[in-house]
């Protein structure tokens, strides 16, 4: 970078930010295909470096971002000024993670994989943060709700043997 004009290392840094950004994001929904040692070293670090607060700060960002798609905007009501915070704060904490406790995990990855694996490293994040969420109480109440709408006897019937059932109790 060095070779490069103040507005070519601006430019350079910002599109950097960006493919941070995005593959914070967007690390719960993706798949990881073949994590090299280095983004497994980077994942390892990002886990260790990333406290409760942290995880808040990124379950916070993830549903405002999330609740932003117009299918669901109308079961979110949260202003510009909170969402315009939520931005710094993930920015903070993702800033504090890769630049000051996870750096040299970071450049490994960026000059072995390149920059796109950076996001690769925030899987396990991204599942730990999912499996939280999944054992609240208050969402697991909210996914049980939705158990008694289905028709259990309709789904048994059709992924199930008569045998399987009969072993159940369902037919005799």
């Amino acid at each position: 970078m060095l070779n490069l004009s103040f507005s070519q290392q601006r430019k350079t840094i910002m599109q950097m930010g960006k493919t941070f950004l995005m593959a914070a994001a967007v690390t719960g929904f993706t798949q990881m295909t073949m994590a090299g040692q280095t983004v497994d070293q980077l994942s390892d670090c990002l886990m260790k470096s990333t406290t409760e607060a942290d995880k808040t700060t990124v379950l916070q960002w993830t549903f405002v971002a999330l609740s932003s798609h117009p299918d669901l905007q109308a079961f979110s009501q949260v202003s510009t000024d909170q969402k315009q915070q939520l931005d710094k704060n993930l920015a903070q904490v993702l800033q504090r993670i890769m630049i000051e406790q996870c750096a040299a995990e970071t450049k490994a990855v960026i000059q072995t994989e390149g920059i796109e694996a950076v996001g690769n490293s925030f899987q396990e994040l991204g599942r730990t943060t999912g499996d939280a969420i999944l054992k609240n109480p208050e969402v697991k109440q909210q996914l049980k709700g939705v158990i008694r709408y289905i028709d259990v006897g309709k789904v048994a019937t059709t992924f199930l043997s008569p045998s399987l059932l009969s072993n159940l109790g369902v037919f005799k």
